[in-house]
Parts: structure tokens; sequence; C-alpha cells
């Protein structure tokens, strides 16, 4: 097996179609103003979707791969609340479960995020409200798994199973609001943080030379053990390949560290019942490693994003309000699902992406 195959067997497990994937914890609509009365609490419980119906941003039809196909359908709900501990404390957090599709496949994600945000100055005139927010946030994963057949120069990749991938971030903003007139808000926001992606093991199943192999990728060399009885003429039962060797690490292009900063603007306005919030975010990333392998074999990272919000709120009642929300980034989910990012999948995040939010927020 050649060093592109053993590369495509360890991370072509549904990781190529879950960069289509969301967890972000909508930074581009942050406001410095959260905490009011102590007690109050806010509950957001929403449903996301993607498919070729609703398709706001006509993104999949432009695709010449997808267009047409399920790649990319995205379904699941979410919960997210939080409240103020005090008039300057605010707390919140969220839990996402959501289903992606790439074609035969579906993965199974699972997001959640943390955050405590502090108003240490009251605006007066010009000078801003000023609020400073630390957080966690991340994602993870079962299984993920590709069992689609797949040639690779010349090895048929029969399916590929990646266990409890995952990713944690850490991040801290600070965040200022003025006032527009009565009815609107301005805020700016600027922060950074560090990323964590981890895998826990590889495995996978390979045709070779009419053979069929059972795989296991570790972290210093690759085993193959012949999976059934096979009548080619010449059948090796085991064999093993020091990375060294192969010159390739799957985890050492599938794992990594990395920084990352981000600023923005947002925007909300209040007429009568209705609420109309807009929101900008620019996102840069710094990796350790991968995006080295990725400039070495001619490729080209993507370590940015531009990511933009728009909301619509219409309070039913004093406790409870409906929205519909739309998200468009231009180049993916960069930065915002680390693990879905790689050596092989890093030019799939080039593209744009968009999708649709509908729910209820509670407050009382």
């Amino acid at each position: 097996m050649n060093k592109l195959s053993l590369l495509a067997l360890a991370t072509a497990a549904g990781v190529q179609f879950l960069s289509t994937a969301h967890a972000a914890p909508l930074d581009a609509l942050l406001s410095a103003n959260k905490a009011t009365t102590p007690g109050k609490v806010e509950i957001e419980a929403a449903y996301d979707l993607v498919n070729s119906k609703v398709d706001v941003f006509n993104v999949r039809d432009r695709d010449n791969d997808y267009a047409g196909t399920n790649v990319g359908d995205y379904h699941g709900a979410h919960v997210r609340a939080g409240v103020a501990v005090t008039p300057r404390l605010w707390v919140d957090g969220g839990f996402w479960q959501r289903k992606l599709e790439y074609r035969n496949d579906e993965a199974k994600l699972n997001s959640w995020q943390v955050a405590a945000q502090y108003k240490f100055l009251e605006g007066q005139a010009l000078v801003p409200t000023l609020a400073g927010r630390i957080g966690a946030w991340g994602n993870y994963a079962d299984t993920l798994n590709k069992t689609s057949p797949t040639t690779v120069s010349g090895v048929t990749l029969n399916s590929v199973r990646v266990n409890d991938p995952s990713d944690r971030q850490f991040q801290a903003d600070l965040i200022a609001s003025w006032p527009v007139l009565r009815q609107g808000e301005v805020s700016a926001f600027i922060g950074g943080g560090t990323s964590r992606v981890q895998l826990d093991s590889v495995s996978g199943t390979a045709t070779q030379n009419g053979c069929n192999y059972n795989l296991a990728f570790g972290r210093d060399q690759v085993t193959g053990t012949l999976a059934q009885f096979c009548r080619a003429g010449v059948v090796v039962d085991r064999f093993t390949m020091s990375n060294s060797t192969i010159g390739i690490n799957v985890y050492d292009e599938a794992e990594y560290h990395a920084r990352f900063m981000h600023a923005g603007l947002s925007g909300k306005w209040l007429a009568g019942n209705w609420q109309f919030r807009a929101g900008y975010d620019y996102q840069r990333v710094n990796r350790d490693s991968v995006d080295d392998v990725i400039n070495q074999r001619g490729g080209k990272p993507v370590d940015n994003n531009h990511t933009f919000v728009g909301e619509i709120m219409y309070r039913v009642t004093d406790h409870v309000s409906l929205f519909g929300r739309g998200q468009m980034m231009l180049k993916q989910f960069t930065g915002e699902i680390p693990f879905a990012y790689n050596t092989l999948t890093a030019s799939r995040f080039d593209k744009k992406y968009g999708f649709v939010t509908a729910g209820v927020v509670i407050s009382f």
C-alpha cells in the first residue's frame, strides 16, 4: 500500500462530510448587555435544517460535485439556556444533537458550549458598555464511519472507522456595546483562544491484490490482517509497516493544537413586538503541524472564515418569543468544527455553506 492510500484510509471515515456541520456558539451576535435582573432565565429551543428545499443561499446547486445529492443534508435540535447570576454576571450554556448525511452514510454529532460574561463598565454617552466573556466549547462523536467503497491509487477502501473524535476550545472575548436611539444597539468584539483535536483510534478494511484486509492504525505503525480466506496467488496473512517507513502518521495529520482569534460587529433593533439582529464574525486559525504538511504537498490550507448571521424574532407574549435565523459562512465551518479538518479534508473547506434555524425563546 502506498502513502496516499494509507492517508485516505485514515481520514476518509466520514470526516470529509463533517465539514458541513455546525457547532459555534453564535459569536457573530455577541453583545455586552446580557445580565439584568438577578435570577432572570432565558431558554432557547430550536431546530436546525439544511436540504435541497431549504438551501436559502443556493450553495449546493452551484457545486459541481454535490448538486442534486444528499451530501450536506443536516437536521438537528439544540437547547441553549442562560441565567443572570447578578446584574452584571451572565452564565449560559448549550447542547446540540444533529445528524449529517453523506450519500449512504450518516454521522451523529454532539456539540456543547458553556460561558460566563461579566459587565464591568456601564456605558454613558459615547462611552460603551464593556463586558468580558470566557468560555469553552467543543464537538464529539462516538464513531465516524465511511461504508461506501473508494478506490485510491489502485487500492479499494471498503470502509473506515474513527472512534471518539473530539475537539475542545477555550476562548476569551472583550465586547463593547453602544446604544442607537432608544430602540437599537451596535456592538464590537474581539477575542481569541486555543483548540485541541484528538482521536481515540482509527481502523478500516481494504482490498489489495484481490484480498480483504482489516487495518489498524497506530501511532508508530500500521497493521494489516487478512480478513478472510483468499485464493490469490501470493497471500500475506499479516503485515506491519512503521510510520517512519511509509513517511506518514495519520494521527499527526488529523490531531493538532491550534490558536485562533476573531473579531466582528453585531447590531440589534427593536420595533414593537419585533426584534431584528445581524452580525458578522471574522476568524483566523493558526494550526501547529497539519497546515505545514498541506503546504509541503503543494496544497493550500484554509485558515480563515467569514460568518454572517441574521435573525428575526417576534414576541408572542411577555415570556414567549418565536424566531427564525439564517447563517452563512464563506468557508464552511472552518474553525468551528476543528476535528473535521485534516490534511485530506482541508480542500473541501474552501466552500460556502448556509443553514436556517427556527425556534422559541422562553424567558422568566
